[in-house]
């Protein structure tokens, strides 16, 4: 009897979806995957988002997973890559889970409890929209607090998420619009965290709750991490800020590439053209389909960026 036939399947409907954009790193995924049944009946949908791999990941996980393949498991497919940002957009609409986990495909989870704390904070506070997790090594130790979402020990409100490990309130993300897909990766969920607080919506970050997150190096590049967080950072002051705030934040986001590339000691041929060739055309779209946010929001994003603040729960 497989273990699918062995237990009751756990409803769509259930509080928690767990999702997990993948690329080209089938084993990476399957430690991502066989890592959910630690959470026991927290978990309802699990939904692999397989964006544009080369070889289609489905039979392959469900021949490595066995039985221990999760209820619920569920495998969609880009035959061409659609983007991160796409993926977990799709992930969102295909569950009616109130809660959606997102994991990296090199994330795991480690400690069922981290994600029990996530959860009653979503149930207590209908004002969170999104949760950041901690990311720490195979034994789930946290690491430093300057490798986090925010360099705080204790539970605080914050800025923004790091995509690697976040639970989304579905009806949040949705009502904002999602992530925005042009944006695809580096950079997102700075973008959609502004537009989440300009609605009224609360990021939280928990640096008691950890995941595992260790970076896979297949299809990382410095280089084009470089290029595409100055990319997305521009474009993201072009769809967010108002103007005329968003000239200048562009300029400044456009020098921190000089910045970067020296502090991080990458070699980069292409150079500053290069940036500036990949943000022309996304900057056209940007400033088509602007959706500026209020100044207030910026002046209390700044404020969380600099300044965390203790997250007290509801009552504050």
């Amino acid at each position: 009897m497989s273990q699918d036939e062995g237990q009751p399947r756990v409803p769509p409907s259930s509080r928690l979806a767990v999702g997990v954009c993948t690329r080209d790193r089938p084993d990476a995924l399957v430690r991502c995957i066989r890592s959910l049944h630690a959470l026991g009946e927290l978990q309802g949908d699990v939904i692999v988002m397989d964006d544009g791999s080369r070889v289609p990941v489905e039979p392959a996980l469900r021949e490595a997973l066995g039985r221990d393949a999760p209820p619920g498991l569920r495998v969609l497919r880009n035959e061409t890559s659609r983007s991160l940002a796409a993926g977990r957009n799709a992930i969102a609409r295909a569950t009616a889970s109130p809660y959606v986990l997102n994991l990296d495909d090199d994330a795991a989870i480690v400690d069922p409890e981290a994600i029990r704390a996530v959860v009653a904070v979503l149930d207590t506070d209908p004002r969170v929209g999104a949760v950041a997790l901690a990311q720490g090594d195979e034994q789930g130790r946290a690491w430093p607090p300057h490798a986090q979402p925010a360099p705080v020990t204790v539970r605080s409100r914050v800025a923004t998420f790091i995509g690697y490990g976040h639970v989304l309130r579905r009806d949040a993300l949705l009502g904002v619009g999602g992530f925005r897909e042009a944006l695809g990766i580096n950079g997102e969920e700075k973008e959609l965290s502004i537009r989440l607080l300009d609605a009224g919506w609360r990021v939280v970050y928990l640096p008691d709750a950890v995941v595992c997150h260790v970076a896979d190096q297949a299809g990382r590049d410095k280089r084009r991490y470089l290029h595409q967080t100055v990319r997305n950072d521009v474009l993201g002051a072009l769809y967010t800020l108002p103007f005329p705030l968003m000239l200048g934040g562009a300029m400044v986001r456009l020098r921190r590439y000089f910045h970067m590339r020296k502090g991080w000691e990458i070699d980069d041929p292409e150079g500053f053209p290069g940036v500036l060739r990949q943000l022309a055309p996304g900057a056209r779209e940007a400033l088509g389909a602007r959706t500026p946010v209020r100044w207030s929001t910026v002046r209390e994003w700044r404020r969380l960026t600099q300044e965390p603040v203790p997250y007290h729960g509801p009552e504050e």
